[in-house]
């Protein structure tokens, strides 16, 4: 009866440890009454918290990192197309008589050819290239927000520069300065998709991610008139000083706003960092050792699809944002008007590709991925190569803005087919497959202002022709590549591998741990283990157990001897 009280005692005590963490009668019955202290003010704090949400006083902080994100980029692709309408006055003889009176001697007083300026749109994106791959790596090591953000603030400095180089410094220095603020971008797209990796979730990424990317297309609806308007009535300059100035802004507001997890977040709900977490498993675990598999990758046919769709989508995306204010101008347009009439088309893009999220989020409910993402990919690429076709028919200016509209609204219809894709082939590797994918499609960026400034050399609206020519083809090319060898399903090489014993990152910033239990095998058992946080008050727990074990099996043991002698 002893040995039975004595397990019983044991028990009892082992209990008390796991729920109170001690075996004092006082601090159990203290330990009660925080338990209920804290009932109470959890339910308190519960029902303020839906009054709040009532109100609207509650914003979702992955929403204000995707408006943030969306910004940023918006802001950026307004300063790239600062450039796309210098060159009007630049190249335009008559551009003295295409202004207000008040900048008619405020113009660029270089003297460049379309074979020059080709070269300067594509030095920009030479550069871009350069730091694609390691911008990738380095979202692996580096919190992504503050690569996303410094890249952006780096690029505003070299955007207040730029006016400077043109007229002081000469071509070359101007060449320099393009090229490196191209590197300085090459950082943007693999930070953004390693920060919506953690701020977004399967069920509303494609939401999430189409609005971050409208941002980057709505940059031309706002870079464009704004160009244009300050062009034409104050001077060419203060374009360049505006744009980099806001950046500079944002900047600032970005480093308060956003954090580049949702564990780092300070305020962030218990309710909505409890939803990332489930949603998201264990996508978000980083490791110490784990390899990136780049073999696999780079030979992965379904990313290979993906890198031809990057290049046609940066040819289209660059040739409208460098060249289409200039191929307006052929029409006759002032201009503030080619400024402001070459943002319409983008006008068309932000909204349908806004609307390209709520409709594969929809489709998914039905269709698989895979059976999504070429869908909506075929159909816009196809559209687009036929919307070039029609351009080269147009012979007024009304006629090629609504074509252009066209080919750009279908064109936003496939960013939520083929640019979303990396997270489906792997969630883990985003930032990785857009900086491989996006390097490929840089080669697109480059050759398309060269291209565009040798076939327009005589200023004819013939060149162009061959240029939509070049343009549809590609489209083409890149809508059957897709469809044949495109996936929306995860590929093997996503997960880590289960023979290793991987060690997860502790990250001492975080205010919260993500779960970080993984499936891993040891090489001497064929079990498979679950590594789990411990945190300090759970270790003391088990020592103390350990020790109640140790001191009851002395016990049995002493009066086991007794018993025998």
């Amino acid at each position: 009866m002893e040995n039975k009280s004595d397990e019983v005692k044991f028990l009892d005590q082992r209990n008390a440890i796991d729920n109170y963490g001690t075996t004092d009668e006082d601090e159990i019955q203290n330990v009660d009454e925080n338990k209920k202290k804290k009932a109470e003010d959890d339910s308190v704090m519960a029902t303020n918290s839906s009054c709040l949400k009532c109100k609207g006083c509650y914003v979702p902080k992955r929403f204000v990192v995707t408006a943030m994100t969306s910004l940023g980029m918006l802001l950026t692709y307004a300063m790239r197309s600062n450039f796309g309408v210098t060159v009007i006055t630049i190249l335009d003889n008559s551009a003295h008589m295409k202004v207000h009176e008040d900048a008619m001697f405020n113009l660029p007083t270089v003297q460049w050819d379309t074979r020059e300026i080709g070269f300067l749109h594509a030095v920009f994106y030479i550069g871009y290239i350069i730091t694609h791959i390691p911008g990738g790596y380095l979202t692996t090591i580096w919190a992504s927000h503050r690569i996303f953000g410094g890249c952006i603030l780096f690029s505003a400095v070299m955007n207040l520069l730029l006016p400077v180089f043109v007229e002081e410094v000469g071509y070359i220095g101007t060449c320099c300065l393009r090229g490196i603020q191209g590197m300085g971008e090459g950082l943007l797209y693999p930070a953004c998709y390693g920060l919506l990796r953690h701020w977004s979730t399967t069920k509303e990424r494609g939401r999430l991610v189409s609005a971050v990317l409208t941002g980057s297309y709505a940059g031309a609806i706002i870079g464009f008139p704004m160009a244009g308007f300050i062009t034409h009535y104050i001077g060419w300059q203060y374009v360049y000083y505006v744009c980099g100035g806001v950046c500079i802004v944002w900047y600032f507001s970005w480093l308060c706003l956003v954090y580049e997890k949702p564990s780092h977040h300070t305020s962030i709900s218990d309710e909505e960092y409890n939803y990332l977490c489930d949603a998201q498993g264990s996508d978000v675990i980083d490791y110490v050792n784990l390899k990136i598999p780049w073999a696999q990758i780079l030979t992965s046919l379904p990313v290979i699809a993906l890198c031809i769709c990057h290049f046609a989508r940066n040819w289209i995306f660059v040739f409208m944002l460098t060249n289409e204010p200039y191929y307006l101008n052929n029409f006759g347009f002032s201009i503030a008007e080619s400024g402001s009439y070459s943002s319409i088309p983008h006008i068309v893009k932000v909204l349908v590709a806004f609307g390209s999220g709520y409709m594969a989020d929809l489709l998914l409910l039905r269709c698989s991925p895979t059976v999504v993402r070429k869908l909506l990919t075929g159909i816009g690429f196809s559209i687009v190569a036929l919307s070039f076709f029609i351009l080269t028919f147009c012979e007024t200016g009304v006629s090629a803005i609504l074509v252009l509209c066209i080919a750009a609204g279908f064109f936003a219809v496939s960013i939520s087919g083929w640019q979303i894709n990396h997270y489906d082939l792997s969630a883990r590797y985003a930032g990785i497959l857009v900086s491989v994918t996006s390097a490929f499609g840089t080669l697109g960026a480059i050759a398309v202002p060269l291209v565009t400034g040798e076939l327009t050399k005589d200023r004819t609206l013939d060149g162009w022709d061959d240029i939509f020519y070049v343009t549809m083809a590609i489209f083409l090319f890149s809508a059957l590549v897709f469809v044949i060898f495109g996936s929306g399903n995860e590929q093997p090489w996503a997960r880590p591998p289960s023979n290793i014993k991987l060690v997860q990152k502790i990250d001492p910033l975080a205010r919260k741990p993500y779960k970080t239990f993984v499936q891993q095998k040891s090489a001497d058992t064929k079990d498979i283990l679950q590594a789990e946080s411990i945190d300090g008050k759970a270790q003391q727990k088990d020592d103390k157990i350990h020790e109640l074990v140790d001191r009851l099996t002395e016990q049995l043991s002493a009066e086991e001897i007794k018993k025998d002698s």
